[in-house]
């Protein structure tokens, strides 16, 4: 049995370092140099698009504001807040993971 939300989803946040930049956000808005400096290795072609992506998946918004200069910030949305729970589950298993990974070897 086919379930395509549940692949989407898994799709969509199983990208490379789409997660990174959740964790990122879920820390707060934040610019797009700011995400490029904390998140090592990273080019700014791919933050850029994971954040377009992010952004038509509705799981990340753009915050413009009218002052001047005008600053982009990027946060999550209700719904990508919505995946605080998932992260920190995928953080949990990973670290149980590693350890058991790492006693085999």
């Amino acid at each position: 049995m086919s379930e395509p939300d549940f692949h989407t989803a898994i799709e969509l946040i199983g990208k490379r370092w789409t997660g990174v930049i959740l964790q990122h956000l879920l820390a707060g808005p934040a610019r797009f140099n700011e995400l490029r400096d904390r998140i090592p290795r990273i080019t700014d072609a791919m933050l850029s698009q994971r954040l377009k992506e992010l952004e038509q998946a509705e799981v990340v918004e753009r915050q413009i504001t009218v002052a001047r200069p005008v600053e982009i910030r990027y946060a999550l949305t209700p719904v990508g807040t919505k995946l605080e729970p998932v992260l920190d589950a995928v953080r949990t298993w990973s670290k149980e993971w590693a350890a058991a990974h790492h006693n085999r070897d």
